[in-house]
């Protein structure tokens, strides 16, 4: 079987993906490939119907489309389903689109990393209100977090996703919308930035610098988006200036890539392939 794989996304030319996956391929002798394609949101649908057409066997998904994709998807798997978004997708005979998630996995993998045996009971905050935020509350879940507060510009968007993901919560994890200006930051002690805000040309918002500037010290901030050069994220600049320990995406998106890759192919490469293949593609970009 031969593979053909991408991400899809608006923009994408930035991603470190390709070289991830195209080794991948190459340690486990699988004639194939992945690529990187645009998509303007108004295309989404006629794109989605060209690459099928075309012998794309899956793709991954990124901003703007993971809410899109779900819902235009013939089938779900139990992760997608719970985030009501996919980031991760197998197209199937006849066209048949199944929809899958690896950004939870991915997300609590590499935060459990940074806060091993430390979770149950913890308070986080989780900026956007997209399906990376999805995901990301269900990963806080997992882990044992007791509340997550949802910060958007609009508090009524934020309690809209809250309402939609609480039935696939279990009353595990008390779920709350807000502005950034309106949220207690009392007890929190993780802060997720699931928004692209930093990436590319995307700027980060005064507020942003104001409202890191109220959580303590030892708060960690987790930004899901990641450097594409040997700096900083955006976000995790502005956590430093503010002396809070952070990290970046790059971890996240090391290891959702091995179990999307996993997920197509039914090969289990070591993720050292992945981790590898990333760092080599971040020294070529200098």
């Amino acid at each position: 079987m031969k593979y053909r794989l991408a991400l899809i996304g608006h923009p994408v030319a930035h991603s470190l993906s390709p070289p991830m996956h195209n080794a991948a391929l190459k340690y486990c002798n699988l004639e194939g490939s992945y690529e990187l394609v645009d998509i303007a949101p108004a295309d989404l649908e006629r794109e989605i119907e060209r690459m099928a057409a075309e012998g794309f066997t899956g793709f991954n998904v990124t901003i703007p489309h993971k809410d899109a994709i779900y819902h235009m998807a013939g089938g779900h798997t139990k992760e997608a389903a719970q985030a009501q978004a996919s980031n991760t997708v197998k197209i199937l005979e006849e066209n048949f689109l199944l929809a899958h998630n690896t950004d939870i996995g991915g997300f609590e993998e590499a935060l459990a990393e940074l806060i091993p045996g430390k979770a149950k009971g913890s308070f986080a905050a989780i900026i956007g209100t997209g399906g990376a935020a999805k995901a990301a509350i269900l990963a806080l879940k997992n882990l044992g977090f007791k509340s997550v507060a949802l910060v958007s510009r609009d508090a009524a968007r934020a309690n809209a996703v809250a309402r939609e993901i609480e039935p696939v919560l279990d009353g595990r994890i008390v779920l709350k919308g807000t502005t950034w200006s309106d949220c207690s930051t009392d007890n929190i002690s993780l802060i997720v930035n699931s928004t692209p805000m930093g990436q590319g040309t995307v700027p980060v918002p005064d507020w942003l610098d104001e409202f890191l500037g109220r959580f303590d010290p030892q708060s960690l901030v987790f930004d899901m988006v990641y450097s594409k050069t040997q700096e900083d994220t955006a976000v995790v600049t502005a956590a430093k200036e503010r002396g809070l320990r952070s990290a970046d995406g790059a971890e996240m998106l090391i290891r959702q890539a091995h179990k999307a890759f996993q997920f197509w192919t039914e090969e289990s490469p070591p993720i050292g392939i992945f981790r590898t293949a990333f760092r080599q593609a971040l020294g070529h970009q200098m």
